[in-house]
């Protein structure tokens, strides 16, 4: 079996830089740099510095950008560089364990990221486009861009713009010995473990010939991300009165009719949810003035991050069942809405009789209670590198060639642990003998509880078991869990509260799943610029640029080998008392109760459910019990665990890309208005090697030798089969404008048009097709094995898919007030040629047993195909917008308020896509929130610097759940972030520090288009830091 190489080979070049930063202080000088010729250095320090620098860099720039500057070495306004980048208008970020991780810009994610102005890898978006920062240590960055307008000669990459990361530059450096140390210990007001950070950083500048630096940093981290509402994402269904209950016409919420629909979430859960991760990261950095003439460049930027994520959540669930509605609600536990559907031959949407009713309080019938345990184990690591020399005449040419080179890699393994405490007869599992009869329930140790219910409570005996529990949801999420009554094999009688008792449980099913990514990247580029003694044309850029990126991704499930009756050996995915062997039926998996002795020190109990009440204490596999995954399922059940490859996941992807650019600069005087700008184009070829793999009806597949039964009930995948090679190319001619006039002396006006071109993420192009498969059908092979049928699929990878391209319009006015100071008016318009779109086709998809039935789980019935969600390229759309941006030392007050200062900005960036609601409304730009907004006040004054921030983002469009015949839209409601800092200069070595995150533990909702709908709630926790910084 192929699988990528799990060590990371740092390139030669790496080691070469590294060795050469090493050794600098021995380096010769080959020659002097004229005293006369010194550029002007700003060494920035301090909050009111930064501002000073960044509206300095705007203001001299020639596109439009906004800048973020270190208030000093490696010291960025905020903890993250996410979290900084929020600051700037019109870029909007996502959160990971309440961390700023991924960012889009002007409502797409769809950004470029490069370092120091070239392209990067970074191991956390190896196969996506939009940027993520969590493994790269705030420590290592020294400022920040945000190119919203492309220059010809600008990387491009991105559709609404590039962040550029930026590292210091040593011959910038003071001359000498500059020394700097950060330590730090942050505490959550949710969790109980200790944050500690720790930087080095070391620059040595001799005389401005030869400079050096290395910067250090290593965080640990520990995140409460706590999650409540709905099982699973989307998981849900149309629960109808009139068959969707446990008996037919029901009326549910005694309005005296049966026509109403609910939906139905298809469980309930409450998560105890952590993040640990380990972040470690080396950066340096040797420049070297060869000759007065030339410089040479090599740079490192390495980083390196371990991360654990431990979720123990509580599931009350209907398990899958044929019974949808599977609730009464309160009286005042619904909202009734109209009845709308869209009519596929008019195309226009109808109201029904009945109404469609969301559900937020009632009792619940439970056919599965049990303790979820995850533990995903991600290691990242990656490494660029940079080797540049640099040539200027001193006249009038410029000349510079750039090789880049990068690594990265991402692999994940998750294992997933399901407990039950009812019996599991509720939803008719059993563990099975010999021909699949049933020899007791699944947990015999387990909960019985009693029989469905009407909503007047009324038994419906001969239907089913279930487990009855409140749940309520307002501003937190209430359950009230049940006394029961269980007879105990003596025949005395006990009562006790659901979940309370560990001899109740089981460990009833696990599986295990992973990835491994890498990617390799290499650019070369060469740069010429020459100036001319002319009027308005000053200069001519030009240059060419070649790049090969290189990602391989394998997905793989773990799977157990185990033998069935007939001595037939086979592989199991599913390590599940319930599932039959393959031909003969009897369950390979014995259940095993928590007071097994395979499970002694693993057990833990668990009352910490933030965001409910009422849940109580209940017993888990200690998620960090799985800190190796694979480790943890060999212990228990006794044998080796395999890595099978899916084709879903599995595939490689070569992308070269050619460009050519030509940039005319423009300097001069317009009716006696002074006017700098650019103009020009870039030419991109990109070309595209792409393998996906098919997945094969193959029934076996060869370990070691030993052929194994594969596929059915046990759920291993088909081995994966031929390559499906793709190879294109398209051209794209981008021409750019960029125009800036000086209205007066402190005003600015600007203008620019860009138009972009930017590749999707690898798996969009590269993926395979993904299969979901239920037993709900209660269908059952030939050979005996209970069939999973297929209910729904997705097609991830298309190949074809043309790629982003929008052409992008800026206007703005800027007035520079003083030399820290600015107000800023800007328009900006993108219109995007098409958008992705998630069509829904219907094909015939193989079951367990390679049979194509076509299930549906709504109606019951065998329709021969099944609902395939696929990508393509769909109409296209536009994103315009509005940002206002203001910033002020109040330098000029009396006194303490001269200490003051203010940054606040606003975007309103309205969208519209071709996606349609349950309404018929037309929706938004996914991820884009059309009013976002920040305020910052600070203090700097003898010594002490104070700085206050509130960040605010309007209710944000995710994407459509379509539960047909009705299309939900799914929203994630508006958050108010604060975060505070504050530190003192003791002198000009020692520096204490104190800050403080999400003050007021702001939590994240999600909902379907009601907002009392509620599905999902992420709740973070505050962070408070102290740390002391020396500066030598």
């Amino acid at each position: 079996m192929a699988q990528l190489e799990n060590k990371f080979k740092v390139s030669l070049l790496a080691a070469s830089v590294v060795a050469v930063l090493s050794m600098a202080p021995t380096a010769s000088v080959a020659a002097d740099v004229a005293a006369d010729e010194e550029a002007e250095v700003i060494q920035v320090r301090g909050i009111r510095g930064s501002m000073t620098k960044s509206v300095m860099d705007k203001r001299a720039a020639d596109q439009v950008i906004d800048t973020i500057t270190a208030t000093d070495i490696g010291k960025l306004p905020d903890t993250t560089i996410a979290d900084s980048l929020q600051r700037i208008t019109g870029v909007s970020i996502n959160r990971s364990g309440g961390e700023g991780s991924s960012i889009s810009v002007r409502g797409t994610p769809q950004v470029m990221t490069t370092l120091n102005g070239e392209q990067m890898l970074s191991a956390g978006s190896i196969t996506t486009i939009q940027p993520n920062f969590d493994d790269i240590p705030s420590t290592m960055v020294n400022g920040l861009d945000v190119i919203k307008s492309m220059q010809a000669k600008t990387m491009h990459g991105g559709m609404s713009g590039v962040v550029n990361l930026k590292t210091v530059r040593p011959i910038d450096m003071d001359e000498g010995l500059t020394f700097l140390a950060k330590a730090a210990v942050a505490d959550g007001s949710m969790g109980d473990d200790t944050d500690t950070k720790l930087a080095l950083f070391t620059s040595y500048n001799w005389n401005s010939d030869v400079a050096a630096y290395i910067n250090v940093s290593r965080d640990e981290t520990h995140l409460a991300d706590y999650t409540v509402g709905s099982t699973g994402e989307d998981w849900g269904f149309n629960a109808s009165e009139a068959t969707g209950f446990v008996v037919d016409e029901v009326d549910a919420n005694g309005n005296g009719t049966t026509d109403d629909i609910y939906y139905a979430f298809q469980g309930h859960a409450a998560s105890n949810k952590f993040i640990e991760r380990e972040r470690n990261g080396i950066n340096g950095s040797i420049q070297w003035n060869v000759t007065d003439n030339l410089q040479l460049t090599g740079d490192v930027f390495y980083t390196d991050m371990e991360e654990y994520e431990y979720i123990a959540a509580f599931n009350a669930s209907q398990d899958w069942s044929g019974v949808t509605g599977w609730f009464t609600p309160d009286a005042d536990g619904y909202t009734a809405h109209d009845n709308i559907v869209l009519n596929s031959e008019t195309g226009e949407y109808e109201t029904l009789d009945g109404a469609y009713n969301s559900f937020h309080a009632g009792t619940i019938q439970a056919r599965r209670t049990m303790s979820h345990s995850e533990t995903h184990y991600t290691e990242k690591e990656a490494v660029n590198t940079n080797l540049q020399l640099d040539y200027d005449d001193g006249d009038k040419l410029k000349a510079s060639i750039r090789w880049v080179h990068g690594e990265a890699r991402e692999d994940q393994s998750q294992s997933v642990v399901d407990s039950y405490f009812n019996s599991g007869e509720q939803g008719d599992r059993y563990y099975l003998g010999e021909g699949g009869v049933p020899i007791s329930p699944s947990n015999p140790w387990g909960y019985q509880g009693q029989w469905a219910q009407l909503p007047d409570g009324t038994p419906v005996e001969d239907s089913h078991y279930m487990i009855p529990i409140h749940v309520r949801y307002g501003s937190k999420v209430h359950y009230t869990m049940p006394i029961m009554t269980v007879t105990e094999a003596d025949g005395s009688v006990t009562e006790e509260v659901l979940g309370s008792n560990v001899d109740r449980y089981s460990l009833t099913s696990t599986n295990l799943q992973g990835y491994y990514s890498d990617a390799d990247l290499d650019a070369y580029r060469f740069d010429v610029s020459y100036a001319f003694d002319w009027d308005h044309l000053v200069s001519v850029d030009f240059g060419a640029r070649y790049a090969e990126r290189d990602v391989k991704t394998e997905g793989w499930y773990g799977v157990m080998p185990a033998t069935n009756a007939y001595g037939d050996p086979f592989l199991a995915r599913w390590k599940d008392s319930e599932i039959g062997a393959p031909f003969t039926g009897e369950s390979y998996i014995a259940p095993i109760s928590f007071n097994d002795e395979v499970l002694a020190g693993k057990i833990k109990a668990i009352n910490d459910f933030e965001g409910t009440t009422g849940i109580g204490s209940l017993y888990f596999v200690n998620p960090k019990a799985m800190n190796n995954p694979t480790k943890f399922h060999e212990e228990v059940y006794g044998v080796p665990n395999y890595e099978m490859l899916t084709n879903a996941n599995t595939y490689d992807l070569t992308e070269e890309t050619t460009n050519y650019y030509l940039q005319g600069n423009l300097d001069g005087e317009v009716f006696d208005l002074a006017y700098t700008g650019n103009f020009g184009f870039r030419y991109v070829k990109t070309e595209f090697d792409i393998n996906q793999y098919e997945s094969t009806s193959e029934t076996t597949y060869e370990i070691d030798g030993q052929t194994y039964i594969v596929g059915g009930g046990p759920g291993s995948p088909n081995p994966i089969g031929p390559v499906v090679n793709t190879k294109r190319d398209y051209d794209d001619w981008l021409p750019s404008l960029n125009l800036s006039l000086e209205i007066t002396d402190d005003m600015k006006l600007r203008g620019a048009f860009t138009k972009t071109v930017t590749t999707h993420d690898a798996l969009n192009l590269a993926g395979g097709v993904t299969i979901n498969r239920d037993k709900s059908c209660n269908v059952t092979a030939a050979n005996g094995d209970t069939v999973f049928c297929a209910t729904g699929a997705s097609q991830t990878g298309n190949p074809y898919l043309d790629p982003w391209r929008s052409k992008n319009y800026d206007i703005s006015w800027e007035w520079y007030f003083d030399d820290s100071g600015i107000f800023s008016v800007g328009a900006f318009y993108m219109d995007i040629e098409s958008f992705i779109s998630q069509e829904t086709v219907y094909l015939p998809q193989p079951d367990s047993d390679g049979v194509v039935r076509g299930y549906d789980v709504n109606t019951g019935e065998f329709t021969g195909v099944t609902p395939t969600t696929t990508k393509s390229n769909g109409d296209g759309g536009t994103i315009k917008g509005l940002e206002v941006g203001y910033q002020q030392a109040f330098d000029f007050l009396p006194g303490i308020w001269s200490g003051f200062g203010v940054t606040a900005n606003y975007t309103y960036s309205p969208s519209d896509s071709d996606s349609r609601d349950y309404d018929g409304d037309e929706m938004p730009i996914a991820d884009n929130s059309e009013h976002t907004s920040n305020l910052a006040i600070w203090y700097e004054k003898d010594g002490l610097q104070a700085r206050i921030a509130h960040n605010y983002r309007s209710k944000q469009f995710k994407w459509i759940v379509n539960k047909a015949p009705y299309s939900f839209a799914r929203w994630q409601d508006s958050t108010h972030y604060v975060d505070a800092s504050v530190s003192y200069d003791f002198n000009e070595i020692v520096t204490v520090m104190l800050q403080g995150t999400n003050l007021f533990e702001e939590e994240q909702e999600q909902y379907l288009q009601w907002k009392d709908l509620v599905d999902k709630r992420f709740i973070n926790e505050r962070k408070i830091q102290l740390g002391v910084q020396v500066r030598l």
